[in-house]
């Protein structure tokens, strides 16, 4: 209990110090986009188109940095407009926007961008824009499970940045490859690639090393090395925590949480999971007001920007009546004459000065958006807290199991009266087992998430569905494996394959159309 109390002092004091953090990067930020607008304006006037391509490619990486992906694609694309030349320039760009729209797993245009990459990079030749564009591929093939092909990326890219001495390039390169044999579960490749990962990354506190240190523990948990497993990880903890690395400390927690269960020690495990849970609350909290933080920035650039305009227009309207008064003190002919090109201007100009507004707020409701993105983004972490909710279930069920289990073996050993005290004992787990509330709480739970889930099921199935096949729909739904699924409900992986299959009968799909799929369309 002193510990959850000591976490959530330390969290309340993070939050606080983070939001007086986040006004002064705010600041920092804005400072940082008009300077460099400044920059643009005077290229612009300059006519340089060098000039204001590098400006461009100086603002994307910046808005990159902020994770505003739509603002720094927009920027790639306009410095490849004012240079137009098929050069390294012309290369980085390319990569940078393969590189988001991978992030936003748009495989087919980051496919686009990186094969004109290649070609250009072959031509010039550009190596290093050549072996950024495989290792690239490589991600993009990983993610579409195409492993041989991602592998020939990759090993392309080895090749390459071995030729040209690129340490971070070669850590990088060998830790992909790492991931790509762990995802095909040949573990001893892959502990041996993240090593040269490791040797590669020269320094030893950056989030590439600590991120190899990470994969490192993990890979050696799934090979059954524990106590090394754990080092490593323990290592990356430590790291993370002292270049206040959040992400990487969360990794190293639910690593931990992971490496401990696998190991039965369940009380150690659920104590790393439940800082994990706190440090991913704090992480998300984090990353929504950073997103918010860099949006405002954003729209109070655009605003001054458009109140500029928008100063410069009332000038230019207080300059043509100046110059109406002084031409009317002339000739009554001739102030007829101003008068009339005058209204004509100024009514130009309001038309202009509404328009402005209404861009101002467009900006408005994109703000708003983006709003509506970070809490769906809430949401989403609020479905990872009930499948883990459901996991938690599964654990106690388990422990409950080997409680009684344990005790009905003593009844052997004792006595009468100590056998009739076991025995009865033993029942009230067994009931507890069966009787349990957390179902109540769980499909409420469920329920608040997904609040048509099961009327849509109802008026789908061909007939009746039981209480237990609807648990068994809800579970299935909250993406559950079989052995999983097993767990909670305390029956046999066998039992939930039966299962699965009557339900399947109940349901209007062929035998061809995937159970679980069907469920997550609902």
């Amino acid at each position: 209990m002193n510990f959850i109390k000591y976490l959530l002092i330390i969290t309340l004091f993070c939050v606080n110090y983070s939001l007086n953090a986040q006004e002064k990067t705010s600041v920092s930020h804005e400072l940082r986009i008009k300077a460099l607008k400044k920059r643009l304006n005077s290229a612009q006037k300059d006519a340089d188109s060098l000039k204001m391509a590098q400006v461009y490619i100086k603002l994307a990486d910046f808005y990159k940095s902020l994770n505003l992906d739509s603002e720094a694609l927009k920027n790639y694309h306009l410095a490849q407009e004012f240079h137009i030349e098929k050069d390294t320039f012309f290369i980085y760009a390319n990569n940078n926007i393969a590189a988001i729209q991978h992030k936003l797993k748009h495989f087919k245009e980051a496919k686009f961008y990186l094969y004109q990459s290649l070609k250009i990079s072959k031509g010039l030749p550009f190596p290093k824009g050549l072996a950024t564009a495989n290792t690239l591929l490589g991600g993009v093939a990983e993610k579409e499970g195409d492993y041989d092909k991602a592998l020939a990326y990759q090993e392309q890219s080895l090749v390459i940045f071995k030729m040209l001495g690129d340490s971070t390039g070669l850590a990088i390169t060998h830790e992909n490859i790492g991931s790509i044999y762990e995802d095909l579960e040949q573990f001893d490749v892959a502990n041996s690639y993240f090593k040269k990962a490791y040797s590669y990354e020269v320094n030893p506190q950056s989030d590439l090393k600590i991120n190899i240190i990470n994969n490192l523990g993990d890979v050696n948990r799934k090979q059954g090395r524990f106590d090394a497993s754990i080092r490593y990880t323990q290592h990356a903890l430590e790291l993370a925590r002292k270049t206040k690395n959040i992400e990487q400390e969360e990794s190293g927690l639910k690593d931990l949480a992971r490496t401990y269960a696998d190991m039965g020690k369940h009380k150690e495990a659920y104590r790393y999971l439940f800082e994990q849970n706190i440090l991913n609350d704090e992480a998300f909290k984090r990353r929504n007001a950073d997103l918010v933080s860099a949006m405002e920035v954003l729209y109070h650039v655009k605003e001054s920007e458009g109140q500029l305009v928008l100063l410069k227009k009332q000038n230019q309207i207080n300059e043509t009546r100046q110059f109406a008064i002084l031409i009317s003190s002339v000739a009554m002919f001739l102030m007829f004459v101003v008068w009339f090109i005058y209204m004509k201007k100024r009514k130009r100009q309001e038309q202009e000065i509404l328009e402005y507004k209404q861009q101002i707020l467009q900006k408005d409701l994109e703000s708003k958006i983006a709003q509506e993105a970070a809490l769906k983004k809430e949401i989403d972490i609020k479905i990872s807290a009930l499948t883990n909710y459901s996991l938690n279930i599964a654990h106690k069920n388990k422990m409950l199991s080997d409680i009684s289990k344990t005790l009905t073996n003593l009844k052997s050993r004792n006595g009468e009266f100590v056998k009739s005290k076991l025995e009865g004992l033993a029942k009230e787990i067994d009931f507890d087992l069966v009787n349990g509330n957390e179902w109540t709480e769980l499909m409420g739970f469920f329920g608040k998430i997904h609040p048509d889930y099961f009327k849509n099921l109802k008026e789908a199935v061909n007939m009746e569905l039981s209480a237990s096949e609807l648990r068994l729909c809800m579970l299935l739904r909250l993406n559950l494996s079989s052995k999983e699924i097993a767990s909670i409900l305390h029956i046999t992986p066998d039992s939930v394959r039966i299962a699965r299959y009557r339900l399947r009968k109940k349901l209007p799909i062929d035998s061809k159309t995937d159970l679980q799929g069907y469920l997550l369309n609902l």
